[in-house]
């Protein structure tokens, strides 16, 4: 896996420490609603696992990252708590039980690019939920002007023994496969000294609203349905981000 290692896991956790409220709070009012388990693949380093477990909800994460998986036990030791968690890609996806609820915030799904595993990534996810459990996701949506240059950009975190980790990026969107292809490079740095450098490739797939329906639909889920990011609303040109609702028959 050449993404989300080390560096790219403790750069994402100072940089997003905490999972923004209010798509918190929406994700919260699904875990009311389900009556039992609820799985959230792609949970990475445990922002939005973490306060659902920390409030008491039945849920397990599952990851392909070993550095976000440990970065997650490690923010549920500081919480008290000890998340149940599986190293796993989605599309090779062999879990023990059934849920009621699965959750992909943040557009974490997208990360997955290649057809067959999307296909395979949702086959799945869908063999996993019990009769009438729900799926919710956000997908990222194909806008009419994606950025196509090659120019270097980036910024940096502080990290808490006052070294500095850099995020460099260049960036080439595929308009055929619909895929951002970008290399990311992280620079741990302190006191003028380069300590550590990683590299990764990061891709992210695009989607018309149309088509990802028609995938949830040749899965066999149903009751398909597209929100505004977060709330019952539906999406507009302007969206960006559109999230899905589907269920299980």
């Amino acid at each position: 896996m050449n993404s989300y290692r080390k560096l790219c896991t403790e750069f994402y956790d100072i940089d997003k420490p905490n999972a923004p409220e209010e798509a918190l709070a929406f994700y919260f009012r699904y875990a009311q609603q389900a009556k039992g388990s609820i799985l959230e693949p792609m949970c990475g380093s445990g922002r939005f696992l973490l306060p659902l477990l920390e409030r008491g909800f039945s849920i397990d994460g599952v990851d392909a990252s070993d550095a976000m998986l440990e970065a997650c036990r490690k923010n549920g030791r500081l919480r008290g708590l000890t998340p149940k968690l599986f190293k796993q890609f989605v599309h090779q996806l062999e879990l023990p039980k059934r849920y009621d609820l699965v959750i992909i915030p943040a557009g974490s799904f997208c990360l997955i690019t290649d057809p067959l595993q999307i296909q395979e990534s949702l086959r799945r996810l869908y063999d996993r939920m019990l009769p009438g459990a729900i799926f919710v996701l956000e997908i990222e949506r194909l806008m009419p002007q994606l950025p196509q240059d090659e120019s270097w950009s980036g910024r940096w975190v502080n990290r808490p023994d006052g070294g500095k980790i850099v995020m460099s990026q260049l960036s080439r969107y595929n308009p055929t496969e619909r895929v951002s292809h970008s290399l990311h490079r992280y620079e741990w740095i302190k006191d003028g000294q380069l300590l550590e450098t990683e590299w990764e490739e990061f891709d992210l797939r695009f989607y018309e609203i149309e088509e990802f329906s028609r995938l949830l639909e040749s899965t066999g889920f149903r009751a398909i349905k597209t929100m505004k990011t977060y709330g019952n609303d539906a999406p507009d040109d302007s969206d960006e981000t559109v999230v899905f609702e589907c269920v299980r028959p």
